[in-house]
C-alpha cells in the first residue's frame, strides 16, 4: 500500500515538472512565431550597443585572444572599456549564444527564446514557493513572460528585460524571509550575484525590492540579532561572488573620470503613466489586473495575511515610483548621482510588474479559486491567448516597418549607417556578423575617460574622433593586445581612433609613449606624431596586480559555492 502510494506521489511530483515546463516552452515558442513565420528582425533602440558587447567577447572567445578589459574586435576594435563594467561573465554568456547562432536574425531567435524561458520558469518558482497552486503559478509564469517587462528586450533590446527574467526567482528569498523569519545566507547571497552579473541597475532594483520584506520581518522576528548577523554574512558573501565586478569598477574608475551612461534631463516624462505608457499596456490585460488589484486589495486589507500584505505594499511602492504621482521633476532638478544612474523611472516598474503579478497569484489562490476553481482556469487561459494575440501582431508591426519603410533603421541623432537599406536588410543574415556592426553605428559614449572641465559634447566627440577615422587603420587582434597600422605620406600628427585609458600602454614603431608623446582629446583618444611610410601602433592595457588574484579567487567563490549546493542536494 505504501509502495503503491510513493509512486502515486511520485507521479504526480514528476507531472508538476514536466508540465509546466512543457507549458512555458511552448509559450517561449509561440512568441517566437512571427519573427519565424516573416524570417524577419526586429532592430530596436539599444541593439547596437549590445550586440557590439557581445561580439566581442564572441570573438574573444572564438580566436582564443582574451582581453578581460579592451574591446578588440566590438566598438570598431577602439580599445575602449565597456564590458568589464557592464556584466562581465553574462557578456561572456551571450558571447556564445552568439557563437551557436549563424547570423544576427538567428541569435534574435536564441536570446529572445531563452529569455522567455528563463522569465518563465522564474516567476513559476516565485509563485510555488508562496504556496500558489501550480495551475495558477503556471497562468501566471506565462503572463509574465508576456509583460513588457521581458519583451523590452524584443522591441527596444533593452537590457533590463534580463534583469527582468532573474528578478522573481531573485525574490524568492525575500519571501522565503517572511514566510520562516528566516535569513536564507546561501541563497540571498547567490540572488544578488546573479543579478549583479547580468545587471547592475537591476540589482539595484532588487536590493530596493528587498527592503520592504526585512524590515518588516526584522521588525516581527524575536530573533533580531541572528537575522542582522546572517544578513550581514549573505552581504560578505555577495560581495566575494561579485567582487570582479566592483574591483574592476574601482580599478578603472579610481584613475579615470568615466562618462557616466545617457543622463536623461527629462526624467519625470518617462513614467508608465506617460511616454512610456507601453510598460503598463503590453499586454492590455495587464492594466486591468493592476487596476482591480489594487482594488481589491483596499477592500480586503484587513483580511491579508503577512506575506500578501508585504507583497501588495512593496508593489504598491514600485508602482508609484514608476509614475508621475512620485514627484519626479523636483528630484530631477537635485540633479543625484543615484538619480542619473535610474535614467527612466519606467525601470521601476519591472520589480512592480512582478509584485503585482505574485500578488494577484495570491488573491486568485486564497480568494477566488476555492469557490470558482473552473472559471479561474478558463479566466487565465483566455487572458493569456489574447494576449499573446496583442504581443504577436506588435511584433508583426514592427517586422512590417522593417521590410517596409525607406530605411531599416531610422537615421536617428548620433546613428549612422554607411550602407544601402538592402545591405542593411541582408546584414543581419550574414555569417560575418561584423558587417551589421560594420555598417551601422551609434556613437553612445558610455565608460569613455574624460575630463570633467570638458563640456563638449561626448556623442560628438567619438563621432569626430573613432568614426570619423577608423577607416583610416588596418587593426589586428592578438595575444590580449590591439594592433593599427597605417602608412602616412608625410611625418605629421595623427589620430588614432583609439581610447587611452591612464592604464592603457601605447607603443608607436617600437617605441613605448609617455604622456609628453602625445595629447588627448575630451573621449581619450590620442594624437600621436606618425613618421613618413608606415606605422604601426600596439595598444595593451596594464591590470593593476591585486586584480587578477581577485579575479581567481571570485571564480574559485563560484565553484565551490555551485559544488557545495550540487553535494547538499545529492545528500538530501
Amino acid at each position: 500500500m505504501f509502495k503503491k502510494m510513493k509512486q502515486g506521489l511520485s507521479q504526480i511530483s514528476q507531472k508538476h515538472v514536466w508540465l509546466p515546463s512543457l507549458v512555458i516552452v511552448l509559450v517561449a515558442v509561440l512568441l517566437l512565431l512571427p519573427q519565424l513565420m516573416s524570417r524577419g528582425v526586429i532592430a530596436g533602440s539599444d541593439f547596437l550597443f549590445h550586440y557590439n558587447r557581445f561580439y566581442e567577447t564572441a570573438m574573444q572567445i572564438k580566436t582564443g585572444n582574451f582581453s578581460y578589459f579592451m574591446s578588440l574586435y566590438g566598438f570598431y576594435s577602439s580599445g575602449r572599456i565597456v564590458n568589464a563594467l557592464y556584466g562581465p561573465y553574462f557578456a561572456y554568456f551571450q558571447g556564445l549564444l552568439v557563437l551557436l547562432s549563424r547570423n544576427w536574425y538567428t541569435y534574435q531567435l536564441l536570446s529572445r527564446f531563452l529569455l522567455s524561458v528563463i522569465a518563465g520558469f522564474s516567476m513559476y518558482h516565485l509563485s510555488k514557493r508562496a504556496s500558489v497552486k501550480p495551475k495558477i503559478a503556471l497562468g501566471i509564469a506565462a503572463f509574465y513572460m508576456m509583460t513588457f517587462s521581458v519583451q523590452y528586450w524584443t522591441f527596444r533590446q533593452g537590457f533590463s528585460s534580463w534583469g527582468a527574467a532573474f528578478m522573481p526567482w531573485c525574490l524568492i528569498p525575500a519571501i522565503d524571509f517572511i514566510r520562516t523569519k528566516k535569513v536564507g545566507v546561501l541563497r540571498l547571497a547567490i540572488s544578488v550575484a546573479v543579478m549583479m552579473q547580468v545587471h547592475m541597475l537591476s540589482c539595484f532594483l532588487l536590493i530596493v525590492a528587498y527592503l520592504p520584506f526585512y524590515l518588516y520581518g526584522l521588525l516581527k522576528s524575536d530573533e533580531k540579532k541572528e537575522v542582522f548577523v546572517k544578513g550581514v554574512q549573505a552581504v560578505l558573501l555577495s560581495l566575494l561572488l561579485t567582487a570582479n565586478v566592483w574591483a574592476a569598477l574601482i580599478d578603472v574608475g579610481q584613475d579615470n573620470s568615466l562618462v557616466e551612461p545617457f543622463i536623461n534631463s527629462k526624467l519625470y516624462i518617462m513614467t508608465v503613466n506617460q511616454r512610456s505608457i507601453e510598460w503598463l499596456l503590453t499586454p492590455k490585460a495587464l492594466v486591468l489586473v493592476l487596476l482591480y488589484q489594487l482594488y481589491f486589495s483596499f477592500r480586503h486589507w484587513r483580511h491579508f495575511d503577512q506575506l500578501l500584505r508585504v507583497v501588495t505594499g512593496a508593489f504598491f511602492l514600485f508602482l508609484v515610483l514608476s509614475t508621475s504621482i512620485f514627484p519626479w521633476y523636483t528630484v530631477n532638478k537635485l540633479n543625484l548621482p543615484l538619480v542619473n544612474l535610474i535614467q527612466f523611472p519606467f525601470r521601476f516598474f519591472v520589480p512592480a510588474t512582478v509584485l503585482l503579478l505574485l500578488a494577484t497569484a495570491l488573491v486568485l489562490d486564497r480568494y477566488f479559486d476555492k469557490k470558482w476553481s473552473k472559471f479561474v482556469t478558463l479566466g487565465l487561459l483566455v487572458v493569456n491567448v489574447l494576449s499573446l494575440a496583442q504581443l504577436s501582431q506588435l511584433q508583426m508591426e514592427k517586422i512590417d516597418e522593417y521590410y517596409n519603410t525607406k530605411h531599416p533603421i531610422q537615421r536617428k541623432k548620433h546613428t549612422f549607417i554607411w550602407g544601402n537599406p538592402a545591405d542593411v536588410r541582408a546584414s543581419f543574415y550574414d555569417s560575418d556578423m561584423f558587417k551589421l556592426l560594420d555598417i551601422v553605428s551609434k556613437s553612445t559614449p558610455d565608460y569613455l575617460p574624460t575630463n570633467k572641465s570638458n563640456k563638449d559634447n561626448k556623442y560628438v566627440l567619438y563621432e569626430e574622433f573613432v568614426l570619423g577615422h577608423t577607416g583610416a587603420f588596418k587593426k589586428t587582434q592578438g595575444d590580449n593586445k590591439l594592433t593599427l597600422t597605417w602608412t602616412a605620406d608625410v611625418s605629421d600628427w595623427a589620430i588614432i581612433p583609439v581610447v587611452k585609458y591612464k592604464d592603457t600602454q601605447l607603443t608607436l614603431n617600437g617605441k613605448k609613449l609617455s604622456d609628453k608623446d602625445y595629447t588627448l582629446s575630451g573621449i581619450g583618444t590620442p594624437t600621436v606624431m606618425q613618421k613618413a611610410g608606415k606605422n604601426t601602433l600596439t595598444i595593451t592595457y596594464h591590470i593593476s596586480a591585486w586584480f587578477k588574484p581577485l579575479i581567481v579567487v571570485n571564480i574559485l567563490s563560484w565553484i565551490v559555492t555551485v559544488a557545495y549546493i550540487l553535494i547538499r542536494r545529492i545528500k538530501d
